[in-house]
């Protein structure tokens, strides 16, 4: 699969030329244009269970969409709704947690399913639920604002807004940012994950929420 995501960090579009009877799958809505004769088939993904735990509680879409180039190959252009960044990871085998919102393609062999991360998935609006994402092939990731790895070496803070995935070798727990609740409440950063272990964690520079804060300051009463 050729690929490449232009425009970054910004307003990051992601681009891909695909061979005779190649296929992606993406988020459902995620299409900005495509070539003639690509053929289209939405899926649920994993289970009808799995797909309306995506749906409610982890933020994405009910369906994917898997496109297929024709004999020919063809091209497909894909971006997410919020202006931002695109990624592409490697998985080789291996699984990652990502965090709502911010699956956006994949190989179709990628498997994205919800998995229950109890009280302490509790990062900003995002539920109990995260995407776990594993298998073998290319996957793509989207954020708002620019995205940043990590490289964790025992232990790393972040605020909770700003993650947008981490590998599955992570541990976290969710905290108090200051040293007591007045801080954490008064002190505008609100509730932190504390991460342990080591592995790669990829954060974004801005949180939709903080923008949506700034935007409604502006609106009259």
């Amino acid at each position: 699969m050729q690929f490449q995501i232009s425009h970054k960090p910004s307003f990051s579009l992601l681009k891909l030329r695909l061979g005779p009877g190649q296929s992606i799958k993406s988020e459902a809505g995620a299409m900005v244009y495509m070539s003639s004769k690509m053929g289209v088939e939405t899926k649920m993904g994993s289970g009808f269970l799995s797909a309306l735990s995506r749906k409610i509680f982890g933020g994405e879409s009910f369906f994917f969409n898997t496109y297929t180039a024709p004999d020919v190959g063809g091209e497909i252009g894909l971006a997410p709704d919020l202006p931002g960044d695109i990624i592409d990871l490697d998985l080789n085998g291996k699984s990652i947690f990502v965090q709502s919102g911010s699956y956006l393609a994949s190989d179709p062999g990628i498997q994205v399913v919800s998995k229950f991360g109890g009280l302490r998935s509790l990062f900003g609006g995002e539920g109990l639920f995260l995407l776990e994402i594993s298998g073998t092939g290319k996957v793509f990731l989207s954020s708002y604002g620019a995205i940043v790895p990590i490289k964790v070496e025992g232990n790393y803070t972040v605020d909770t807004g700003h993650i947008v995935a981490f590998e599955n070798s992570l541990q976290f727990k969710v905290g108090k940012a200051g040293g007591n609740w007045k801080s954490t409440l008064l002190g505008g950063e609100g509730l932190v994950a504390n991460f342990s272990g080591n592995g790669t964690l990829w954060i974004q520079s801005r949180v939709p929420s903080g923008f949506i804060s700034w935007l409604t300051k502006l609106l009259p009463v």
